[in-house]
């Protein structure tokens, strides 16, 4: 089962990535001198990743309530293993000092498999979202083996701590979505984003990276 609101919301980041993605690359070939590591920009590909993180754990409600579905875990999870593990690959190749270790999509995999095991334990999921929130936020403790031991640069670094926290948002809230109604909920271009976000995420970075180098090449 899936929500058209999820799909919508999943599509408006979509959107927010395709922008961010573009303007990134435009950065790396000089194109435009813009800060990424401060401000608008440093904050947006994070607003993007919650979204995501969001939607995934309120999609868990619609597939692993009143119990879990293990056989569309087991094949969602070799999907997204399976393109998380093409990400890295390939931008270890490409991208050899700063390639992509566990990103966004590497977050999700991981989310869903533990969001899904605690979807129908909804305390259980309202604690872990505290003592997460807690411990990062108000305490700034952050986990030794993120913080300390992984001090390689990353394009994309989203550790499962405290990123988890999205995931367990979305778990709570999901049930109430379907009370909320609005015309861009209901947009068709939206839905097509957001049913086909995993392929357009794999997708459109070799894409837009291919058309701004043959452009640089060309100037």
């Amino acid at each position: 089962m899936r929500s058209p609101l999820l799909d919508s919301l999943r599509g408006l980041a979509v959107v927010w990535m395709v922008i961010f993605h573009t303007a990134y690359d435009l950065r790396m070939f000089n194109f435009i001198q813009w800060d990424f590591a401060n401000g608008f920009w440093y904050a947006f590909p994070r607003v993007i990743a919650f979204t995501f993180l969001f939607c995934v754990g309120a999609s868990l409600n619609f597939t692993h309530t009143p119990r879990v579905n293990w056989s569309a875990l087991g094949k969602r999870s070799l999907k997204l293993g399976t393109c998380a593990a093409v990400v890295s690959i390939s931008t270890y190749f490409i991208f050899p000092l700063q390639w992509i270790y566990f990103g966004t999509l590497h977050c999700i995999f991981a989310g869903s498999i533990l969001g899904a095991l605690v979807v129908n334990h909804r305390k259980l999921a309202a604690g872990l979202l505290a003592v997460i929130l807690v411990l990062q936020y108000v305490l700034g403790y952050d986990i030794k083996w993120v913080s300390s031991y992984i001090q390689k640069y990353s394009m994309d670094f989203i550790p499962i701590y405290p990123w988890f926290w999205a995931i367990l948002l979305g778990i709570l809230v999901g049930p109430y979505l379907t009370k909320v109604s609005g015309s861009w909920a209901k947009s068709r271009p939206l839905h097509f984003l957001g049913k086909n976000s995993l392929k357009i995420y794999i997708l459109h970075q070799p894409i837009i990276y291919a058309v701004i180098w043959v452009i640089s090449s060309l100037v």
